[in-house]
């Protein structure tokens, strides 16, 4: 009964090694993690949305073709291809490259067989920095995202569906 005693008097707190700071020293080691994984699922929203919007400037571009082939009234403002991608473009800078692969970027059918116009737009992407000065680790540099849409041209002229 007095041994009993003795292990009564004793709080559960003193048989434990202390674990003061553990909480922030576990936080010092994943922090940087944390913020890199933010950063990457941010950038990959990012990407996503300006793939969105280059897919509709390229859509606007083949529309522009089609409009100017069959002979159809264009919307107001596209006096021309370029300003028919920028149309959708937001803050993105996207361009008409000259060529795609190797090959020439065909705005217009090229011949009888080739009755599609084909549209390439891309645009440059910068991805988040957290600057050289941060001890975080960083994603940064510069993507070129492109996309094409291809469009069949009309045979003859018509009311537009």
């Amino acid at each position: 009964m007095m041994w009993s005693n003795a292990l009564r008097g004793r709080g559960r707190s003193e048989n434990r090694l202390p674990r003061r700071g553990m909480a922030a020293v576990e936080l010092a080691f994943l922090l940087p993690l944390l913020v890199f994984a933010s950063m990457a699922a941010v950038d990959f929203a990012r990407v996503v949305y300006a793939m969105v919007s280059l897919q509709n400037c390229a859509r606007n571009g083949a529309l522009y073709e089609f409009y100017k082939a069959a002979g159809y009234q264009l919307p107001p403002g596209w006096t021309s291809l370029s300003t028919a991608v920028q149309a959708d473009a937001g803050n993105l800078n996207v361009s008409l490259p000259s060529s795609v692969n190797q090959q020439s970027n065909p705005y217009s059918p090229q011949s009888s067989t080739n009755n599609y116009v084909t549209v390439t737009v891309q645009a440059p992407f910068v991805l988040l920095t957290l600057g050289s000065n941060s001890q975080f680790p960083s994603i940064g540099g510069t993507l070129t995202l492109t996309q094409s849409v291809s469009m069949p041209m009309p045979s003859s002229t018509g009311p537009v569906p």
